[in-house]
């Protein structure tokens, strides 16, 4: 199946509520993981973490500790999407300093060190920049799925404490969110509509509207 254009995905895309049990493919579900990988990044830190589930009983445990939703149970590929709050220092960043070095980044590494050391160590919430930097590549990934022609559930419904538990995530990393892909069973949910962007967008300053 030849992928779907974005500006098509964007226009429609739905929350999927219900999944049929078929598989995805091991190369399907590697593009989807690397569109998130290949994600915008602060300080090319990365610091997104993604736990796969595919196993039929580990989702079903998995349901347990996401507010018992069904879709959690139904379909074929969960990925729950973690922030790593330590990404700034330690062995992560000089994994991510090596890399950087390998693709011809000639960053002074110490300077970088200095610098990440002065951004984070007194970041008034490192919790909100995890957030922001995880769901761009979350998006990136449920994206790619759609465009492969996946339907999508994006979940915010979760007890965090319950799915660190299950899924052995240290407690250093925040979950953040949880996305299923599959296929959609039974109908999709209907379009809410979208506020006007005369509502929404403004230009050059609060209120004022934009000349489009």
């Amino acid at each position: 199946m030849a992928e779907r254009p974005l500006s098509q995905v964007v226009r429609e895309r739905r929350a999927t509520p219900h999944f049929e049990p078929a598989p995805v493919p091991d190369e399907d579900l590697r593009k989807i993981l690397q569109a998130g990988l290949s994600a915008p990044s602060g300080f090319n830190l990365q610091p997104w973490r993604f736990v796969v589930v595919r196993d039929a009983e580990q989702r079903k445990r998995l349901r347990a500790a996401a507010m018992n939703q069904q879709k959690v149970e139904e379909a074929p590929v969960m990925i729950v999407a973690c922030g790593d709050s330590d990404a700034w220092h330690g062995e992560a960043l000089e994994e991510m300093l090596r890399i950087s070095a390998e693709h011809g980044y000639g960053s002074n590494s110490e300077k970088m060190k200095q610098t990440l050391s002065e951004t984070f160590t007194h970041h008034p919430n490192i919790a909100m920049w995890l957030n922001r930097h995880v769901m761009i590549a979350f998006t990136h990934m449920m994206l790619m799925a759609e465009a492969l022609g996946y339907d999508t559930a994006p979940m915010e419904g979760f007890w965090e404490d319950k799915t660190r538990a299950l899924l052995k995530i240290p407690e250093s990393v925040r979950v953040v969110a949880l996305l299923g892909i599959g296929r959609l069973k039974g109908e999709d949910k209907k379009y809410g509509g979208r506020r006007p962007m005369t509502s929404v967008i403004f230009g050059e300053e609060w209120g004022k509207p934009i000349a489009l």
